[in-house]
């Protein structure tokens, strides 16, 4: 299966023009709160300057000791564009109070001044720890019956207060230790990582703060400057007690910033991208980049390049280009021959997202319109953006259009039927159906017949209904009143089955033409022939044997006896077979009846003279005989 890379081609600025924005120096003064400085675009290389904030003074008889000065540190610093750096500038220590800001010693109540803050750079994340360059605060001095200088800050040691009569000063802050706190009243307190020492509770001025504070002087001798730190800086210089009054941070750019473009900083396997940096010089790249060429890179994976420029006072700079995986995209579906007019699923692999033509949706049913083979492709794209295709061929055979027909699609019970198929080339019948042979159903209703066909052109099949009305068996049944005093007999019938409605011909007035009346009645005894027709054209006929009223010897042919009649006592039903009777009074009450073979004998002893009636059903037949007691 071939493979198709999907290419990108989105390009961006990067970095513009500096638009005569001067980023060479920054000053940042005394403000008693967190500063913050942002690298600019194409800056590698910044040099930082601090400076850390003078001790505390006061005045006693008339005498003002000299309050430490702030030391000074300097050097130079790889940074990356738009990295932040925090700065904080060191406060000038006071007469009394907590302490310079940014970690001068607090000062005591009686004759001992603030120790002056600390001022340093840091990187993320931007703890004590994460100071890259310091600049020591001085110590505070004190101010007693004896006045003592407070010790400047560093340097990498701050110098020690002086010390007054018998009271031993502060010492200075060092790279590995706070400054000791002086010696022996009001119990002084060493400096700390960061933080001048405090008093005890009379007469003691606070330590500088530095990388390490210096200590806390006792009774009324000077407190110790805080230390400098120049370890996260290159070519780093510090020099001691150089700063009175707050303290200060310089930065100072130390090249011009180079104008960068590149087309794309992800890009995906196969795919190049093209950096271009501008600078007063000629511009080389790190890793086999040519500056303005495009650049394909060999595997995947985070990369760095770095342009350099044969100008020194150009910054080099460092781009980070995303090279990601083409994802092995696979087109997967449910079936790759179908008929037409069926629904296959079409779904992608390998990638998150993916795209069909043709209309197709990833993983919803679809129906090809057209016979024939088609070439289906989906594009997958993966997490990363990258973008892979495949393909997958579907072909949708011929189905026939089957349709279903017959001789009659309203027949009688009983009647030959023809079903056959159009439109394919062999046909299969359900329910025992032969094509386009003649068979008799031998049920009756609305009854569906099915066919499937097939076709020379395919292994598809197409299938069509046809309903077929088939009429029930017309059944005929009836009651007779036998004559009596002649053209007095009736035929009452009962037709179910077929359709109705029905239309009737009596043999009575001529054949043929259903004109009739569906009961007779004024007749005299003998046979009768009935032909129903129901509403689809089927018939059903039926011979009736009208009897009439008459001694054993006088029946008419019938082949029900009755005798003797009249009678005095009992009398005899005689027939062939099964037969059911009723003994009925002149008034319609039921005397006697049963069920009987061949013959039975009805007792009539007990009843009043007068006229009664038997009724006999015989072979579906109903006859009535008039009989007298005397």
């Amino acid at each position: 299966m071939r493979q198709n890379y999907i290419l990108k081609y989105t390009f961006f600025v990067v970095f513009v023009s500096l638009l005569g924005i001067n980023w060479a120096q920054t000053t940042f003064d005394f403000t008693g709160g967190l500063q913050t400085y942002t690298v600019p675009p194409g800056v590698g290389s910044i040099q930082i300057e601090t400076w850390g904030a003078e001790g505390g003074t006061g005045t006693y008889a008339g005498v003002t000791p000299i309050p430490g000065r702030g030391g000074y540190s300097i050097g130079n610093l790889t940074v990356t564009p738009g990295q932040v750096l925090q700065v904080y500038v060191g406060g000038h220590g006071s007469s009394t109070g907590p302490g310079g800001y940014n970690g001068g010693g607090m000062a005591a109540t009686n004759y001992g001044a603030e120790g002056g803050g600390a001022s340093d750079v840091r990187v993320s994340p931007y703890g004590l720890n994460d100071r890259v360059i310091v600049g020591g605060g001085g110590g505070g001095a004190a101010f007693g019956s004896t006045p003592s200088n407070g010790g400047n800050g560093g340097g990498l040691i701050g110098l020690a207060g002086s010390n007054g009569d018998e009271f031993v000063g502060g010492g200075g802050g060092t790279q590995v230790a706070g400054g000791a706190a002086g010696c022996c009243y009001g119990a002084a307190t060493g400096g700390t990582f960061g933080f001048g020492g405090g008093p005890g509770d009379y007469h003691n001025a606070g330590g500088g703060g530095g990388w390490y504070g210096g200590g806390s002087g006792a009774g009324q001798a000077g407190a110790g400057g805080g230390s400098s730190y120049i370890g996260g800086v290159t070519s780093g210089v510090t020099t001691p007690g150089v700063r009175t009054g707050h303290g200060q941070v310089v930065i100072t750019v130390l090249c011009s910033p180079m104008t960068l473009t590149v087309s794309d900083v992800t890009i995906c396997l196969g795919e190049s991208f093209t950096a271009e940096a501008d600078g007063e010089g000629v511009i080389t790249w790190t890793g086999g980049v040519i500056n303005g060429v495009p650049f394909t890179p060999a595997t995947i994976g985070i990369y760095e390049y770095t342009a350099n420029s044969t100008d020194p006072d150009d910054c080099s700079v460092t781009i980070t280009i995303g090279v990601f995986a083409i994802p092995t995209v696979v087109a997967n579906v449910t079936d790759t021959e179908i008929c037409l007019g069926e629904t296959v699923v079409f779904t992608g692999s390998g990638a998150t997202s993916y795209t069909w033509d043709m209309g197709v949706v990833n993983g919803v049913p679809f129906e090809p319109l057209t016979m024939g083979t088609d070439t289906y492709t989906v594009t997958g794209t993966n997490g990363s953006g990258c973008s892979n295709s495949a393909t997958v061929d579907v072909t949708a055979l011929y189905t026939p259009t089957i349709v279903a027909n017959a001789s009659e699609t309203e027949i009688c019970f009983g009647d030959p039927l023809t079903l056959y198929g159009t439109g394919g080339t062999t046909y299969v019948w359900d329910m025992g159906v032969t094509n386009n042979v003649e068979f008799v159903p031998d049920v009756s209703g609305v009854i569906t017949y099915t066919v499937t066909g097939t076709s020379s052109f395919s292994t598809c099949t197409g299938t069509d209904s046809i309903d077929i009305t088939i009429s029930a068996p017309i059944e005929i049944t009836y009651t007779t009143v036998i004559e009596d005093a002649g053209s007095d007999g009736e035929i009452d019938i009962t037709v179910t089955g077929g359709v109705p409605p029905y239309i009737y011909d009596w043999d009575n007035d001529g054949t043929g033409d259903f004109d009739d009346t569906e009961d007779l009645t004024g007749l005299t005894g003998g046979t009768y022939t009935i032909v129903v027709k129901d509403n689809i054209g089927c018939f059903g006929e039926e011979e009736i044997v009208l009897g009439a009223l008459a001694g054993i010897n006088e029946n008419n042919g019938s082949s029900i006896q009755i005798y003797p009649n009249p009678t005095s006592n009992n009398i005899t039903v005689q027939t062939t077979g099964s037969f059911d009777y009723e003994l009925i009074s002149l008034t319609g009450e039921i005397i006697l009846k049963g069920t009987a073979i061949n013959q039975t004998q009805l007792s009539m002893a007990d009843l009043a003279d007068g006229v009664y009636f038997v009724k006999v059903l015989s072979e579906n037949r109903t006859n009535t005989f008039k009989v007298v007691k005397k």
